[in-house]
């Protein structure tokens, strides 16, 4: 009976023993969450503080890292932990756009490389990918791009100006209005660090033809004379018979109805039409004075004078334009001297 007594006594006394030594260690331990750079996890513990608890998980702080509360902060129950991790910060320029970020990578290669540009086409970087990461560092990322493009462009109208004489000088009038034509335009385009370096036309199709403007200019009634290259300015045209007449077929004394004497240049008119002394422009002809008369000068005719009959034979009967010049004052006998 003894021995059975002190058995059950020794098993009493120890669970007794382990009973007070969990209590004592559960009443020791905390419960505290920590944030390690965004990585959340509870821990039980008995350190007293913050950097007695940093030892027991071994974890290290570098030199530019935060931690909250401070390392010489006493632990509490239930208190939360956190660790702002410092990371060099990048400018990180891609084919012209500029995106800003931390980073925990070595190198510049280390960032081409979990971008997934190492293959790129025509790669150029800038510092090169053996450069250690700085805080604040530039980084410029260059990638070549073909790219083929369809564009519908404008085909630009074209102005044309032509001269009338049924305007005022210097008087313009839209004949035609002008319009755009449309073009389809297939390109290729060489892409470079996101700016166009190259553009090579490939294909044109025409959707639509320009139209052209006609702008009507008003100018001076001018006639040329292609004998002197002259140009004569005229008031009123005449459509006229014309024929001609020398001195051998009258009475050989050569004087005009006016009273003066008959030079190539002299014509016959009929007064009620053109009034004698009048300056003209006859096509084919010249520059004419009209001074004499003719009793088969009626109407719209016209006799011209030669120095031949030969010529008023060659010449015959033929249609005219006449031309009433402005200058009214021209020496008709000067000029066709």
């Amino acid at each position: 009976m003894k021995n059975r007594s002190r058995i059950a006594l020794l098993i009493v006394m120890l669970f007794v023993l382990g009973t007070v030594t969990i209590t004592a260690y559960q009443s020791l331990s905390k419960v505290i969450t920590l944030i390690d750079d965004g990585k959340v996890t509870q821990y039980q513990t008995d350190a007293n503080s913050v950097g007695e608890l940093l030892k027991q998980l071994e974890i290290t702080l570098e030199g530019k890292d935060q931690i909250t509360p401070s390392v010489d902060t006493t632990i509490e129950d239930n208190m939360k932990i956190t660790i702002n991790r410092w990371r060099p910060t990048v400018n990180f320029n891609l084919n012209g756009e500029t995106i800003q970020f931390k980073t925990q990578l070595k190198t510049v290669g280390d960032i081409i490389t979990a971008k997934d540009l190492q293959d790129a086409n025509a790669l150029s970087v800038t510092p090169s990918l053996e450069t250690a990461i700085v805080d604040n560092m530039n980084i410029s990322v260059k990638t070549k791009e073909i790219k083929t493009v369809i564009e519908d462009r404008p085909i630009g109208f074209n102005t044309i100006e032509k001269t009338t004489t049924e305007l005022n000088p210097g008087e313009t009038q839209v004949a035609q209005e002008g319009k755009n034509g449309l073009k389809q335009v297939t390109l290729e385009k060489v892409i470079f660090g996101g700016e166009l370096v190259e553009e090579t036309v490939k294909e044109v199709i025409i959707k639509e033809e320009a139209q052209d403007q006609i702008i009507m200019i008003g100018i001076k009634n001018l006639i040329n004379d292609p004998l002197t290259g002259n140009n004569y300015e005229y008031t009123k045209v005449y459509n006229m018979e014309a024929t001609a007449y020398s001195n051998s077929g009258g009475d050989g004394r050569g004087i005009t109805a006016s009273g003066i004497r008959t030079f190539v240049g002299v014509v016959a008119v009929d007064p009620k039409v053109i009034p004698l002394g009048t300056r003209l422009y006859v096509e084919g002809y010249g520059v004419a004075l009209a001074a004499d008369t003719g009793g088969a000068i009626k109407g719209h005719k016209i006799d011209l004078f030669f120095h031949t009959e030969k010529e008023c034979y060659q010449f015959g009967r033929r249609q005219r334009t006449v031309y009433v010049l402005k200058d009214q004052g021209m020496n008709v006998a000067s000029i066709r001297k």
